[in-house]
C-alpha cells in the first residue's frame, strides 16, 4: 500500500512537471550600480562614500504578482570625510576614509504591478572581503574581529563590557567591577577599557527596493540598506591623551555602535522576461 502511494505521487509529479516548468519561468538578472554610503555612529556625517555594486541574480515567480529574488553581489560600503571642524565634538577632525568591501547575498520578495512597477523587501548577508581604514591619510591597524570593546587585560569574574550600549551602562559595569564610585569616569575608562580595533566580519542588513521597467528587459532600481547589528563599537576621545569626551553633553555619546547605511541606484538587465510575460498571460486565460 505504501509503495502504491509512492508510485502514485511520482507519477502525478511526472505528469505535472511539464506544466509546472512551463508556468514557472526563472528570470536571470545582471546587476550594475553604484552606492552612496555612510557609517552611522562614526561621527562622519552625510552620504559621501561612493562604492561599486555589481553582481547577478535570479527572480523566481511565486504567483502572477509575487516573486522571490536571490542575488550574489560585490558591494562596496564605508565612510568618508575631509578635514573639518566636527560640529558635535567641537574639535578639529582630520580626514577619514573607510573602505568596506563585501561579498553579499540578498534574498528579496517583490510585489509587481502591471508588469512594470515593483516594490521589494528582504534581508542580506555580507562577508567582508576587503577592509581599509585611513586616518589623516595614514593606514590604520584595523582588522577583522568581533568589533567590540574589551577590558585592557584578561580578568575573570568581571562583567562583559562588550554588552554596553552607552556610556551610562559602561560606567555602571565599571563601578560594579569594584572601581570606586568617586573615580572620574573620563579618566578611568581609558585606563581599563581597550577601544575596538576590529570590524565584525559579517553584516546582516534589511533591504527595501523600488523598481521600474524602463525598456524591454531593462529595469532601474533604488535600494536602501541598513545593518541589523553593529559592525563596530568605538570609544571617542577628545585628544591624543585618550581623555574621554564629556558625558554631560547631550549631543555627544562617547560610546558609539556603528552601522552600515547605504543607498544604491542600479540597472538590472533581466533575461527570460518575454517568456515569463507570455506564461503569465496564458495563466490568466486559463490555458
Amino acid at each position: 500500500m505504501k509503495r502504491l502511494r509512492i508510485v502514485t505521487l511520482l507519477l502525478a509529479f511526472t505528469l505535472a512537471a511539464p506544466a509546472l516548468l512551463h508556468a514557472q519561468i526563472v528570470k536571470g538578472e545582471l546587476i550594475l550600480g553604484g552606492n552612496i554610503c555612510q557609517v552611522d555612529g562614526d561621527e562622519c556625517y552625510h552620504y559621501r562614500k561612493p562604492g561599486v555594486h555589481v553582481g547577478a541574480g535570479a527572480l523566481i515567480p511565486i504567483t502572477n504578482w509575487l516573486d522571490v529574488g536571490l542575488e550574489v553581489l560585490f558591494n562596496q560600503k564605508g565612510a568618508y570625510k575631509g578635514d573639518s571642524i566636527n560640529p558635535h565634538l567641537g574639535l578639529y577632525s582630520g580626514r577619514y576614509k573607510l573602505n568596506l568591501n563585501y561579498a553579499e547575498i540578498p534574498v528579496m520578495i517583490y510585489v509587481t504591478d502591471k508588469d512594470r512597477y515593483s516594490l521589494g523587501v528582504g534581508v542580506s548577508y555580507g562577508r567582508i572581503v576587503g577592509l581599509q581604514e585611513y586616518i589623516n591619510g595614514q593606514s590604520s591597524s584595523i582588522r577583522l574581529g568581533d568589533g567590540q570593546i574589551h577590558w585592557r587585560e584578561d580578568r575573570e569574574g568581571l562583567p562583559d563590557v562588550s554588552q554596553a550600549t552607552n556610556i551610562k551602562e559602561l560606567t555602571k559595569m565599571l563601578y560594579t567591577a569594584g572601581y570606586p564610585q568617586d573615580a572620574a569616569i573620563e579618566e578611568l575608562v581609558p585606563q581599563v577599557i581597550a577601544n575596538s580595533d576590529s570590524y565584525r566580519g559579517n553584516d546582516f542588513c534589511i533591504c527595501a527596493d523600488a523598481r521600474v521597467r524602463i525598456w524591454e528587459g531593462i529595469h532601474a532600481e533604488l535600494r536602501y540598506q541598513y545593518s541589523l547589528m553593529p559592525i563596530r563599537t568605538r570609544l571617542f576621545y577628545k585628544d591624543t591623551n585618550e581623555t574621554l569626551l564629556k558625558t554631560d553633553d547631550s549631543r555627544v555619546q562617547p560610546l558609539q555602535r556603528q552601522y552600515n547605511n547605504s543607498i544604491t541606484l542600479r540597472v538590472v538587465y533581466m533575461f527570460n522576461e518575454h517568456r515569463a510575460k507570455a506564461n503569465k498571460e496564458a495563466s490568466k486565460k486559463g490555458q
